[in-house]
């Protein structure tokens, strides 16, 4: 890729400035006086052939809203409210979450959700234990669909990392939630 050494100085030098934490002191020998000479140097149109950085890399999980202490529309069971509120906890502070599918782009195949670019919607599982298979949302009844397996049939849908949809039957709905502060 880099045919000489001025070449891997240059992309040492780019991803030096890259960095705000990066400090320059004549002690380390490379100052800034002598990155920019790194970068406008002769040659520096080498620079073109860096490959371009992906926006996400693959197996990051997607950002969630902050936690709060509750949701609107009102969901009228506390153990969904707690089960969900947890699950958005912990997709927020990067916890483990215990199935290999939890944090993969949801691809919106029934386009049941707002049109966005592949990668915008994350899909995670939720885990309501033993909750009632009817919850009611907003004044709006939803029958819960029958666990077919392990994962259960319920999942939490993040937009961009900062919409939540909630699906109580396995992607036939998908009921907006905003989180209350």
């Amino acid at each position: 890729m880099f045919k000489n050494r001025s070449g891997l100085l240059k992309l040492a030098a780019v991803l030096a400035l890259s960095f705000s934490a990066f400090s320059f002191s004549p002690a380390s020998g490379l100052t800034s006086a002598a990155l920019g000479e790194l970068i406008s140097g002769p040659g520096a149109g080498n620079l073109a052939e860096l490959p371009a950085v992906p926006e996400a890399l693959p197996g990051i999980r997607a950002a969630a809203p902050a936690p709060g202490r509750d949701f609107t529309p009102r969901i009228e069971d506390a153990a969904r409210i707690k089960a969900i509120m947890k699950l958005v906890s912990d997709i927020y502070g990067g916890a483990h979450l215990p199935y290999s599918q939890d944090g993969a782009v949801f691809k919106n195949k029934e386009k049941k959700l707002p049109a966005q670019p592949s990668g915008f919607y994350r899909e995670y599982t939720l885990l309501t234990g033993n909750a009632p298979h009817v919850v009611v949302i907003g004044g709006t009844v939803y029958q819960v669909a029958p666990d077919l397996s392990a994962r259960g049939s319920e999942r939490i849908i993040i937009g961009g990392g900062e919409k939540i949809y909630y699906t109580p039957d396995h992607y036939r709905n998908f009921i907006p939630l905003a989180v209350v502060y």
